[in-house]
């Protein structure tokens, strides 16, 4: 069934007179006859009890027309969106590490997903360096970063939370009851951290003169292992705030003096065409920021 037909049979069906139908449709009334006769042999039903002046619709006839209406009212709808460009579909792939500041991006893309049903998301957990790559490769969409890197390279938007480290350990760990540790306190102690460069870079500056008495144990990407280890020993974990189950795992976290902060920035490719949902996605994260 073409949708001109239809078009064709919803004309008739208004008209209740093949004449008038293919008066309004601007076509000859033989070729119009000749349609609807062909679309009864396609179906292989009568559509039409035909009189004198006037023909009426069979059950099979009014099944048609109110299917007709819809698929024609559909495709109407689908040429319109897809003319105006307003088409919002496919998949957003972003790439980022675990940080408490992705609940803002979540919102975002929770609220995208509950308007626009023809669409869908892909995450990629990974470190800056793995995020920054993929996103210049052009396999991810969006980035969020944690740190300060240089970003030339990419269009980018900061976002207004900061990641705040702090030191994880176990309840039982000797320095569990102070309520802030500062440089000296952990040079005892085996340190994990993120084998970020950059990271530990920064914490290099922070230990200052101390660094050289540090024991880093092991580094990670990710908290979750990281903080089983923190569990299982007298270690310290380094990571961001609210990264661990502290419960889960017998932990406590103790905040670092002097402060250390991560910035969040969202990075995408410069100068590459962006599809409506990519671009949703960034109205609605500049809105949020606004609110």
């Amino acid at each position: 069934m073409e949708l001109r037909v239809l078009r064709y049979y919803l004309a008739v069906c208004q008209e209740k007179n093949i004449t008038k139908a293919a008066e309004s449709l601007h076509i000859a009334q033989p070729s119009l006859s000749t349609q609807i006769k062909d679309l009864e042999k396609e179906l292989g039903v009568t559509l039409f009890e035909r009189g004198h002046r006037q023909i009426k619709l069979t059950q099979e006839g009014y099944f048609l027309r109110d299917r007709a209406q819809d698929l024609i009212a559909m495709a109407d709808q689908t040429e319109q969106i897809i003319q105006s460009s307003n088409l919002i579909s496919g998949t957003l792939r972003l790439g980022a590490g675990e940080a408490s500041a992705m609940l803002r991006i979540m919102k975002v893309i929770s609220q995208i997903a509950k308007d626009q049903p023809n669409t869908d998301f892909q995450f990629i957990d990974g470190n800056a360096d793995d995020v920054e790559s993929m996103v210049n490769a052009g396999t991810l969409d969006f980035g969020v970063i944690m740190g300060d890197r240089p970003l030339e390279n990419f269009e980018s938007l900061i976002l207004p939370e900061r990641n705040e480290f702090v030191a994880v350990l176990n309840n039982n760990h000797p320095l569990s009851n102070q309520k802030k540790l500062m440089p000296q306190d952990l040079v005892n102690f085996p340190i994990i951290i993120s084998s970020q460069t950059l990271v530990t870079d920064k914490f290099r500056n922070w230990w200052g003169n101390l660094y050289d008495q540090v024991k880093i144990l092991a580094q990670n990407n990710l908290a979750y292992n990281a903080s089983i280890l923190a569990s299982e020993s007298n270690a310290v974990q380094i990571t961001y705030d609210y990264l661990v189950n502290e419960k889960l795992f017998n932990l406590t976290s103790r905040p670092l003096s002097p402060k250390v902060t991560d910035p969040n920035i969202v990075i995408w490719k410069k100068n590459v065409h962006r599809s409506n949902l990519a671009n949703l996605f960034l109205q609605k994260l500049r809105e949020s920021l606004n609110n």
